[in-house]
C-alpha cells in the first residue's frame, strides 16, 4: 500500500482551500510587530493607544514601532492623531475599518492553518 493511499484526501482539499485563501491575504502585513499592532489595535478599537503604550505593552523598540505605524497607515489599516494627555501632545493610532476587515481575515486564515477556532468578535 502507498503512502498517498494512506492519507485521507478531505485533507487535499482542506490544504488547497489554505493555499487559496492565503492569495487574498495582504502578504505586507505579515511581519510579528505588524500582526501585534493590528491585534493590539483590533481589542482597542476606537479607544486606540498611544505610542507609548504600544511599546511598553508590546515591547518593541522605537524604530521598528515608528516604521511598522507607518506602514500600516500608509496601507490604510491605522490611522493617528494627537491627543492631550496629562498636559502633553501624544500620538494615538487607533485601527480602521480596513484594519479591522484586514485583522479579522488574517486572524482566520491563522486560526485555519493553525487548527485553531476562531472566537475573535473584535
Amino acid at each position: 500500500m502507498s503512502v498517498a493511499s494512506t492519507v485521507e484526501s478531505p485533507i487535499i482539499p482542506d490544504f488547497l482551500s489554505l493555499v487559496a485563501q492565503s492569495r487574498l491575504l495582504n502578504t505586507k502585513v505579515f511581519s510579528l510587530s505588524r500582526l501585534m499592532l493590528l491585534s493590539s489595535l483590533a481589542i482597542l478599537k476606537e479607544d486606540g493607544a498611544t505610542v507609548r503604550e504600544l511599546k511598553a505593552a508590546l515591547d518593541i523598540s522605537d524604530g521598528t514601532l515608528y516604521a511598522n505605524l507607518k506602514a500600516l497607515a500608509e496601507m490604510g489599516y491605522v490611522r493617528s492623531e494627537k491627543v492631550i494627555l496629562e498636559g502633553k501632545e501624544l500620538e494615538s493610532f487607533r485601527i480602521t475599518p480596513d484594519g479591522i476587515t484586514e485583522w479579522e481575515r488574517i486572524h482566520a486564515w491563522l486560526c485555519k492553518f493553525l487548527e485553531c477556532e476562531v472566537s475573535y468578535h473584535g
